[in-house]
């Protein structure tokens, strides 16, 4: 009579124990799965690792996987309390007392095997778990695709009764995640700081206007279409530049552009009597205050590296080319003559010379100061923005606890600007 009253206790034993392992596999799978950092998951995909593909098909459809997981987990817990319930009946002879019981051993059997161990595991180790449960959760999801899609249509009836919806979720990262990413990448060692410093560069290139990095019309190397090509020559040797636009009776008249390998080629076959006209390739022409990604864009379907930039009255303002981009995202380069064109760091202590060319951006980030009030792009454009003048040579402007001092100027434009800190009492 004993043994044939415990054939039932075994059994109800034995499937708690193979309830509470369905429940852990369903609360381990739902965390390993949803838990893929989507990068890495594709990074494995194209690394061919055995069964990263089978895995990001699951993943690419979260909700239909999460409908699946939820319905096997829901089915393994109901069946583990009734299981639990009836071998307490079956110990324990007040039935009431046999219901408390089953309640709290099934309940904490759950929450300790079914639940926090489990996702805690998986959580560790998402991907290597995600591969060893590919094949039976795929087979699940196809066997529940049913019950899955009835219960995916009464939450989504459910929630539109209450006002809201489903939306599928973008897996798409935006800029700003990006940039998080990037910096933790950082910050934790995986990416080198000046990697990171390129990429971050990279991606401010759609909020940058081209005229911050285009180089001005006063500053302009160019040579007239009628110049005979040993003085093109001689003009580019000086200059030091691969390219140089070609203009026609005025600056404000740019007709193309004149490539240093063009002029080589022309001179080795001899090119008495050619003109810059004749070896000049056609420029496009964008607006200043297009973003610096649109102008790569213009770049890249006109085949051409330079690019002229005009004015809102259809003037020339300035040029970009491909090496003014490439320094906003790599830092300075060597420059086409082949000399370091360094740029000094200004800091808050002593007494800083400048460029007035040099970008405010730049100057900003040195001092760690805001000029977004100031409409201006150079050093230059602050100091005229600031004294609403032409200033002369020794004038000065104060801002932001520091002062910015006229070194040279000529009729047109300031060149040199002295920058140092002044006391707060000497700024009032």
């Amino acid at each position: 009579m004993g043994s044939r009253r415990s054939e039932p206790e075994v059994t109800y034993v034995i499937l708690l124990v193979v309830l509470v392992a369905l429940s852990a596999f369903f609360a381990s799978a739902e965390t390993a799965f949803l838990s893929l950092q989507r990068m890495r998951l594709a990074h494995m995909v194209s690394e061919r690792v055995p069964g990263a593909a089978r895995v990001q098909a699951l993943v690419e459809r979260p909700r239909r996987l999460l409908s699946a997981i939820l319905l096997g987990q829901n089915i393994a817990n109901t069946a583990t309390a009734s299981v639990g319930t009836a071998l307490m009946t079956q110990l324990i002879v007040d039935d009431g007392r046999a219901i408390l019981i089953a309640t709290l051993v099934v309940a904490l059997g759950l929450v300790v095997f079914g639940e926090a161990g489990p996702k805690t595991l998986a959580l560790s180790h998402a991907f290597t778990i995600s591969r060893i449960f590919v094949w039976p959760m795929t087979i699940w999801v196809i066997v529940t695709r049913p019950a899955s899609w009835l219960l995916d249509m009464v939450a989504r009836g459910a929630l539109r009764l209450f006002g809201g919806g489903i939306e599928d979720a973008d897996a798409a990262l935006t800029a700003a995640e990006l940039r998080t990413a990037i910096r933790l990448g950082a910050e934790s060692g995986s990416l080198e700081e000046e990697a990171s410093e390129h990429l971050l560069g990279a991606l401010t290139l759609q909020h940058r206007q081209v005229q911050e990095i285009m180089v001005p019309r006063v500053d302009m190397v160019t040579v007239d279409a009628s110049a005979p090509v040993s003085e093109v020559a001689q003009t580019l040797a000086e200059a030091g530049f691969l390219r140089l636009p070609v203009f026609d009776g005025s600056p404000d008249r740019v007709v193309g552009y004149l490539h240093v390998s063009d002029l080589n080629a022309a001179q080795v076959r001899g090119a008495s009597g050619r003109r810059a006209r004749d070896l000049m390739r056609t420029v496009p022409f964008e607006s200043e205050h297009a973003s610096i990604a649109r102008v790569l864009d213009v770049m890249q379907a006109s085949a051409s590296y330079m690019v002229m930039l005009v004015d809102e009255f259809g003037a020339t303002s300035g040029l970009v080319t491909i090496e003014d981009i490439m320094e906003e995202v790599l830092g300075e380069l060597r420059s086409e003559s082949g000399f370091e064109a360094e740029e000094p760091q200004v800091t808050a202590e002593g007494r800083n010379v400048v460029d007035g060319s040099m970008l405010l951006a730049d100057l900003e980030h040195d001092l760690d100061l805001d000029f977004e009030e100031i409409e201006a792009n150079t050093v230059a454009g602050l100091v005229l923005a600031l004294l609403r003048r032409f200033p002369g040579v020794g004038e000065h402007v104060d801002y932001l606890g520091y002062r910015f001092t006229v070194r040279s100027a000529d009729d047109r434009r300031i060149t040199e600007v002295a920058i140092e800190r002044v006391p707060a009492e000497r700024e009032a």
